[in-house]
């Protein structure tokens, strides 16, 4: 077993390290003054870094393929503000020599503790037919198993083994609150969009090797369109569910994107349905800034520009509480 070295965001400004990585990205790019220069995406649980090999790099590109494990020793330096990896050496690791989850990032809560949690929203429902149903999906055993450990996405927020169940727990933590305020609000039906918006990306994304990827079915059907799928085979399960019931499920699924202009296939059309795709883009939005005001460099006070919120952000005066600080669960329907 190879030691790991360094973790990305533990990398110095300066000097000379080595470390295991994931490549995640890969590619012969030209030199201004002709040839050209091999870049590498490298990446771990703890961050990515940007990589170039500018001695043969034809060579050095046979070496290994995106998604393998590599050994790489090199000079670190500053771009563009952003540290950077000058790569000397560099080789292919066999699977023996690491241990996959050095490699892709995890909630840092425990799974079985977080469905024990989402299985105590389901038993809050009141409603018999909807709180049967939820039942029966989320003790599925194939969807139980792959919420465990699915990420909510790729990049943009919750990018990490168990983000998508953290994420609708963070949901249904924030339905509680808000029903509390707008007590005409239907706490139910939120706990059931929380759960079922974005269940089909358990169909749309997988660990292969030590990275996430689209499956087939992800890249051409889309997690809104395998959600429903999940919905109407679980609702079939059930002679006599109502049918305005499903319909509102339905609508949940296909509206919580908001705007048709960012993936919805309808614009929220009930109070639920505005809340849901509200709370949806505030919890996205949260986890991101924080995860990226955390892994800013130390000592800097703004964040490198972030292209998908166009915009740097400021790390502020003060500390943030850690996510551990933060309330996680909720107890009698309140935040606890």
């Amino acid at each position: 077993m190879e030691n790991k070295g360094f973790y990305i965001n533990d990398l110095p400004q300066s000097g000379e390290v080595t470390f295991l990585a994931a490549v995640i990205e890969k590619e012969l790019r030209p030199k201004r003054n002709g040839g050209s220069f091999l870049s590498v995406r490298l990446a771990d649980r703890s961050g990515e870094i940007d990589a170039k090999a500018w001695d043969n790099p034809e060579t050095v590109a046979q070496l290994f393929d995106c998604n393998d494990v590599v050994k790489v020793r090199g000079a670190m330096e500053q771009y563009n503000d952003k540290p950077q990896l000058i790569v000397s050496r560099i080789r292919r690791c066999e699977q023996q020599e690491y241990t996959a989850s050095d490699f892709y990032p995890a909630s840092i809560r425990d799974p079985e503790e977080m469905f024990g949690e989402l299985e105590s929203f389901v038993a809050m429902v009141h409603d018999e037919p909807l709180r049967q149903l939820l039942e029966s999906i989320i003790n599925d055993v194939s969807i139980g198993a792959r919420l465990k450990t699915a990420p909510a996405a790729m990049k943009i927020h919750h990018a990490f083994r168990g983000g998508l169940l953290e994420h609708i727990l963070s949901l249904c933590n924030l339905a509680a609150a808000l029903t509390a305020h707008y007590p005409r609000l239907n706490l139910d039906w939120l706990i059931a969009g929380a759960i079922l918006h974005d269940l089909g990306k358990i169909e749309t994304l997988e660990l292969t090797g030590v990275r996430f990827a689209y499956t087939t079915r992800g890249q051409l059907i889309e997690h809104v369109t395998l959600g429903l799928e999940i919905l109407e085979k679980h609702v079939g399960r059930f002679a006599g569910f109502p049918l305005d019931l499903k319909t509102i499920l339905q609508h949940f699924i296909v509206s919580h994107h908001g705007d048709l202009d960012k993936g919805a296939l309808r614009r929220p059309m009930l109070p639920e349905a505005f809340a849901l795709s509200l709370l949806d883009l505030m919890d996205a939005r949260m986890e991101q800034v924080f995860r990226l005001i955390a892994s800013a460099p130390a000592g800097e006070e703004f964040t490198s520009y972030v292209p998908s919120l166009e915009r740097q952000l400021f790390r502020g005066f003060g500390e943030h509480p850690e996510p551990g600080d933060r309330p996680q669960t909720i107890e009698g329907g309140k935040a606890a």
